[in-house]
């Protein structure tokens, strides 16, 4: 049986919790990263991955991947908390790992808000603006 999240129960889930969920396997990984990829908006020509085995790294229960169709340069990341942070994330990465940088993070999800900084971001990537462009230019912008 898959349980289907929506916001509350999203945001009732501890640290904790999303690690023992991400411990039972795929099916109930898949059904929550689902949940978080449905609730976020994926800018015009770009597309959003899901993390459901360890394609990322694997280094949170859910990962979200946000990148343009033409180019894969850099990504945007929304991660949950777990056991390497306490909070929900949106994080920028080049693709060769040069720029890592925190561009957001609250304690709950925040679908609106992540949203606007991914729609904003890739405003910035129509431009080709670089990794490194985007993170000092919505460093100045974004508050952590």
């Amino acid at each position: 049986m898959n349980t289907v999240y929506d916001l509350n129960q999203i945001n009732a889930l501890s640290a904790s919790d999303m690690e023992f969920i991400r411990q039972q396997g795929e099916q109930p990984r898949r059904a929550l990263s689902d949940a978080v990829t449905g609730l976020l908006t994926v800018p015009a020509g770009w597309r959003v991955c899901a993390e459901y085995r360890a394609e990322f790294g694997g280094f949170f229960p859910v990962q979200c991947r946000f990148s343009a169709a033409e180019s894969d340069d850099w990504h945007l990341c929304v991660c949950s908390p777990g056991e390497v942070s306490p909070y929900w994330l949106l994080v920028l990465l080049s693709a060769g790992g040069s720029v890592v940088r925190t561009m957001y993070q609250s304690e709950s999800l925040e679908p609106d808000v992540i949203s606007q900084l991914v729609a904003q971001m890739a405003g910035l990537r129509r431009f080709n603006c670089t990794a490194s462009t985007v993170a000092n230019l919505m460093g100045m912008e974004v508050t952590v």
